[in-house]
């Protein structure tokens, strides 16, 4: 926290919410008994859960401001409608004792996400795997990370990124005991993105460097995909019927179908020529 106390959060992806145990009461003779501490701690666990996700909460308070606003009209409203503006305006978790939870994300989520540089550069990770299924980058894949994220340059040739990726990879292979599949796994990969960013990024400290290094290949991919969509959609609408008119607006295919040669480009004209000048 700000004043940094740390706070140790378990994630649990299948938490048992019974709230009793089996005792022995005899050689091979069990029975379910309550638990007091298991009680207390998963009752208040699941209520105060449900109270954060209470989609209505917001709604219910809304409606109590406005119920609470004086009316625009002019008559006096009746005694049935006071009451139940009255019961519609109490808080019906007046009688539950205070919640113990607290909502972190999305709530928090801006405030937290300089702690998401591992996230994105597991992202990134997952983008270049190539075969589903495998969790173990090849060279190919680091490649085109490198490629695609114009990592490369005068200081880093992709002669160097091989090494690279044969040292690191070669390194936490012989540490792991999963031989299964050969490549360059997570941890891995996390290593050889810090010394991408200690090499780009020289005079920052450690942890905006690697920020830095995330933010430009998120930035380089960004315009890749853009280009892919753009590419997707000339080619969507450059698929369209044959319209009639002039013998040069007709596409290729209707041309041959019609007998007619297509029109020669530029590129094609300079080979015609070459293989003339070379005849």
């Amino acid at each position: 926290m700000k004043n940094l106390k740390p706070i140790l959060l378990e994630v649990n992806a299948n938490p048992s919410m019974r709230i009793e145990h089996e005792q022995e009461l005899s050689p091979g003779v069990f029975e379910h008994v309550p638990s007091l501490v298991d009680e207390e701690v998963k009752v208040a666990v699941i209520r105060d859960t449900l109270r954060l996700m209470d989609p209505f909460k917001k709604k219910r308070e809304n409606q109590s401001q406005q119920l609470g606003k004086p009316l625009a009209s002019k008559e006096e409203p009746s005694d049935s409608y006071l009451a139940s503006a009255s019961a519609g305006s109490t808080n019906p978790e007046a009688h539950l004792p205070s919640i113990c939870l607290k909502q972190v994300f999305p709530k928090y989520a801006k405030q937290f996400n300089y702690l998401r540089l591992v996230d994105r550069m597991a992202n990134l990770f997952i983008r270049f795997l190539g075969i589903k299924g495998t969790m173990k980058l090849g060279p190919t894949g680091f490649r085109t990370f490198i490629r695609n994220c114009k990592l490369s340059s005068s200081s880093l040739s992709m002669a160097a990124v091989d090494i690279l990726y044969i040292d690191i990879t070669r390194r936490w292979n012989s540490m792991t005991m999963d031989q299964r599949d050969s490549g360059m796994c997570l941890q891995a990969f996390v290593e050889a993105f810090f010394y991408l960013a200690q090499r780009k990024f020289k005079m920052l400290p450690l942890h905006e460097q690697v920020a830095s290094l995330i933010d430009l290949c998120e930035y380089h991919l960004s315009l890749l995909d853009e280009k892919r969509l753009a590419c997707g959609r000339s080619s969507t609408s450059g698929g369209r019927p044959p319209h009639s008119g002039t013998p040069q607006e007709a596409t290729p295919a209707a041309q041959l179908a019609e007998g007619h040669p297509p029109p020669c480009t530029n590129s094609a004209l300079k080979l015609s020529h070459s293989r003339h000048a070379l005849s």
